[in-house]
Formats: structure tokens, C-alpha cells, sequence
């Protein structure tokens, strides 16, 4: 192995297994992703229960993936959906969002507009892939919040004919 590939491969372990801060939604220290990624799925839910809608958003925003949150995985999870999913582009004019992939490749469009969540019948700001992305999360809807100034805690949803299921959580930072 290339003292290249190595120093890439050690920069990975040091991401994934770099200890990080201990944080909840009840305590008082600002809310980062990071902090994001410590919570289990009940601080995570509560969070975003009690956090107002997210307001219509311009621009590209920064994406975390939150699978298995609280679990021993979710810091590995969200490393290596981190290398392919980076976020998503909200056009406001429009009421549109694109999501961005590695390599700057844009791809998998949703409608956006405020609406009531489906997790608790509050306002959120909805983003909706059922029209608009007939092959990827053709059944997806995403809802967020503003949990701090520039940080948001999103819930993708699944559109089952059993009812709405909650699939995993994301985060959206301002760039």
C-alpha cells in the first residue's frame, strides 16, 4: 500500500472511531452534527417534536445521515453514506430541491412547500419525492425543522399503504 493510501485509510479510521462529545437535546451547549450523531432515536424524536418548521430554504446545505441513531453503527453509517450523499440544493423560486451526490453529481428532485408532518401533525417543511422521482424514493416523503439557527433535523418518511412509517433521520447545516 502507497504511503498514499495509507495516510487516505488512516484519516478514515480517524474519522470513524475519533471519540465525540457527549451531547442531548436537554442540555445547554450549541447543537452541532456531531452532537446530532450521539443522540438515540428518542432525543432525536423529541428534538425534532419540539422544534419549529424549518422556513423555505435557498441554496445548498450540508447533509448528515442519522441511521441506527444511539446504536454502535451510526457514526459508521453516516461516514460512509457521507462519502456519496452530501446534501441537498433548495431552489426557493421554484419550490424544488435536488439532492447532491459525490463527484458534484446532482440527481433526485423533490417538491418543497410547508405542510403538516405526518410524524406529529405539526408544521414542518415538506419535501416530496412521490412526483417527482419515480424511481429513487418514489414513496418518500422528507420533513424538517429548524433545531438552531442554520441546523435542521429532518425525517424521512416512507409512504406505506399501511400508513406513513418513519425511515431514518438526516441533518442539514448551512454552508
Amino acid at each position: 500500500m502507497s504511503a498514499t493510501h495509507l495516510s487516505i485509510l488512516g484519516s478514515i479510521c480517524a474519522l470513524l472511531f475519533a471519540p465525540l462529545p457527549r451531547c442531548t437535546a436537554e442540555e445547554s451547549q450549541p447543537l452541532t452534527l456531531k452532537c446530532l450523531l450521539q443522540m438515540d432515536r428518542c432525543a432525536l424524536e423529541a428534538l425534532y417534536c419540539q422544534a419549529p418548521a424549518a422556513p423555505m430554504l435557498d441554496g445548498c446545505y450540508t447533509g448528515l445521515a442519522i441511521r441506527k441513531p444511539g446504536s454502535k453503527l451510526a457514526k459508521t453509517n453516516a461516514a460512509v453514506t457521507g462519502l456519496i450523499w452530501k446534501g441537498k440544493k433548495f431552489c426557493a423560486a421554484s419550490g424544488s430541491l435536488i439532492n447532491l451526490w459525490g463527484l458534484g453529481v446532482e440527481a433526485v428532485a423533490a417538491q418543497v412547500c410547508p405542510g403538516e408532518s405526518w410524524v406529529d401533525g405539526k408544521p414542518a417543511l415538506i419535501m416530496d419525492y412521490r412526483g417527482s422521482s419515480p424511481i429513487v424514493w418514489r414513496n418518500v416523503r422528507d420533513e424538517l425543522r429548524e433545531i438552531a439557527p442554520g441546523l435542521y433535523l429532518g425525517v424521512m418518511v416512507q409512504d406505506r399503504a399501511s400508513g406513513p412509517k418513519v425511515g431514518q433521520f438526516f441533518a442539514l447545516e448551512a454552508q
